[in-house]
């Protein structure tokens, strides 16, 4: 009898998590009712309250609704006791120092993001920006690079690339990236404006002036006025 009462104790733990079950709570968030999708994660939550992946979806979902901060650290503390390699603790716990104003905390919890998932774009992304504005240019060009690499066709991470390189004094390697993404997209009125940018910097004036005009629309045809007609 005792795996009666057992199995009967597991159904309805079962049935009382069906309500907030976490993929009509995500489902709720799709449609525009992120508010509700908490209020959803919540319920399971409260059903499981030592899994992590409603802690990790919890905490984000207050994170995107500006809530409560010391909630959302609650939280991730639950998911990191329970998963401490998950990456996406790590991730949410970067964004919860950036709300808080501590963008180095914020960098150091991300780093563990992309330590135990090097393909994690996002937290590699923010990753990147976070070195960028704390000075430090070479972190910033490692995960700028590491972006360029397996994302090739993201030109706005390659320009950050190419900035981080040149904030360190490295003219020359900065070039070197922008004549080769400018072969890729020889068009791309970003890229041209970039590299003209560099050849002002670097005092050679003929060259900048000769890819600004590349940006420039052409000239209309000239309209031939009609020709009278002849008295003859």
């Amino acid at each position: 009898m005792l795996w009666l009462v057992v199995a009967g104790t597991l159904a309805a733990a079962m049935d009382a998590s069906n309500p907030g079950d976490l993929t009509s709570a995500l489902a709720r968030e799709a449609s525009g009712d992120s508010a509700g999708a908490l209020e959803a994660v919540q319920d399971v939550m409260r059903v499981w309250p030592a899994e992590a992946l409603p802690r990790l979806e919890a905490a984000r979902l207050l994170l995107k609704l500006g809530g409560d901060l010391d909630q959302a650290e609650t939280h991730l503390d639950v998911a990191a006791a329970v998963a401490p390699d998950n990456p996406r603790v790590h991730y949410l716990r970067g964004l919860l120092w950036e709300e808080r104003g501590h963008p180095l905390k914020a960098a150091r919890s991300l780093e563990l993001a992309v330590f135990y998932r090097s393909s994690y774009e996002d937290a590699r992304f923010r990753l990147a920006g976070l070195w960028a504005s704390l000075g430090d240019w070479l972190k910033a060009e490692l995960h700028y690079r590491f972006l360029a690499r397996s994302r090739p066709e993201w030109v706005q991470v390659r320009l950050q690339l190419i900035r981080a390189i040149e904030e360190q004094g490295r003219a020359a390697d900065a070039e070197k990236e922008l004549l080769r993404l400018k072969d890729e997209q020889p068009t791309n009125p970003l890229v041209i404006r970039r590299l003209v940018d560099l050849y002002e910097r670097t005092g050679r004036a003929k060259l900048a002036a000769r890819l600004r005009a590349s940006l420039e629309p052409p000239a209309p045809p000239k309209r031939m006025r009609p020709l009278r007609p002849s008295r003859r």
